[in-house]
């Protein structure tokens, strides 16, 4: 089996990785471009973030446009990590011109819906005709996806990201610690940043928490945060939490998810992580009142606010609708009254972790992976 396996940061890198060596060695032909930057980079015009993976010998078969390298074959199957944005979007529509297939392999948990999930499976459900797999962690992604409407050939194989980026040499902590001023002899916690319209209020009580200055915080930004024109100022040039350092590479976070005793957020797919490390985990979903706002549609139809959904411009370009109407109808009463049901089993199972570890991920054993390469080799 031929592979073209591409990501574009070091997020994308943490879903494929385990991929790659799998692939490997099991002796399918590989052909992998990854970059290992916290920022997104292209293949064209950033050639010099990226790495050649390939373990067969190098050669002039087949010249990729949308990468600016040539192929030492034509990809069977070409393995990504997001499929609407650029650079991927042009690697999708590239290959899958000369037959190759293309699997994409899910980054996150998809635990919960809301109104940004429905409008972006709307834009999502564009590409399902060029993407023949899906891969995500449990059925109870699949079950979410189709509430909210999305249409592609999904798969449970559980989450490759957590297949090996766990295993973090003791000399990276070592250095993490000093890097960080993390010492063991505080409690250090670990902040879990939202981009949706909670993030005022989710920011006002990790603000309560940094006041006791006993224990040391850290915060995870969303990836991409620190660099977009929306939350910049947030970061720079002064952090805006006191007391608290960010992680702004993406690839110290693993080492500082082992580091921190203590994981403080919201849920969402980051959770995943903290209960597979067995960390506390103290969430404030109820008293943000998350249940109720993630029934309340109002967030897309506002020109502007602390969310990355709180724009309706965007929405009406990202879908092609001229009319506000349109937007409505995509957000109907049965919609609500149909995640309401979906997201109750994530609110009832809030301090059941062993519940929820089986929505995130139906197997959590290290071997999702194994599990790609087998359903690509069908």
């Amino acid at each position: 089996m031929n592979l073209l396996i591409f990501a574009s940061d070091a997020k994308a890198l943490s879903s494929l990785n385990s991929v790659i060596h799998e692939a490997s060695k099991e002796g399918h032909r590989i052909f992998a471009m990854v970059a290992q930057t916290t920022e997104l980079s292209h293949p064209v015009q950033s050639k010099q973030n990226f790495q050649i993976l390939c373990n067969v010998k190098r050669s002039k078969h087949l010249y990729s446009n949308s990468l600016g390298e040539w192929l030492p074959f034509t990809p069977d199957w070409v393995v990504v990590n997001r499929e609407r944005w650029f650079p991927e979007n042009a690697i999708i529509e590239e290959f899958s011109k000369i037959g190759s297939k293309v699997s994409l392999v899910e980054p996150n948990s998809w635990i919960l819906n809301n109104a940004e999930t429905r409008l972006e499976t709307c834009s999502r459900n564009k590409w399902v005709d060029k993407i023949d797999m899906f891969f995500v962690g449990s059925k109870n992604n699949i079950e979410n996806g189709i509430v909210a409407g999305f249409q592609g050939n999904t798969i449970a194989v559980g989450n490759p990201k957590y297949d090996s980026n766990f295993e973090v040499s003791t000399d990276n902590i070592k250095q993490l610690r000093e890097s960080y001023n993390a010492s063991e002899d505080k409690n250090n916690v670990l902040l879990f940043s939202v981009v949706n319209g909670n993030r005022d209020n989710i920011n006002k009580i990790f603000k309560r928490y940094v006041s006791d200055t006993s224990k040391r915080y850290f915060y995870k930004p969303y990836p991409g945060e620190p660099y977009g024109p929306k939350w910049e100022s947030d970061y720079y040039p002064n952090f805006f939490i006191p007391n608290c350092t960010p992680i702004l590479e993406e690839n110290h976070v693993w080492g500082m998810f082992d580091i921190c005793d203590t994981h403080v957020g919201s849920m969402s797919s980051i959770v995943h992580a903290t209960l597979l490390k067995g960390k506390k985990y103290i969430d404030h979903s109820l008293e943000i009142g998350l249940p109720k706002k993630y029934l309340d549609f109002s967030g897309v139809f506002q020109d502007e606010g602390p969310g990355i959904e709180n724009n309706k411009a965007m929405w009406m370009r990202s879908l092609e609708l001229k009319h506000e109407s349109e937007l409505k109808e995509i957000l109907s009463d049965d919609y609500g009254s149909r995640i309401e049901k979906a997201n109750k089993k994530v609110w009832d199972n809030l301090e059941n972790s062993e519940i929820l570890l089986t929505l995130f991920d139906d197997y959590n054993d290290g071997n999702a992976a194994k599990r790609i390469i087998n359903e690509l080799q069908r």
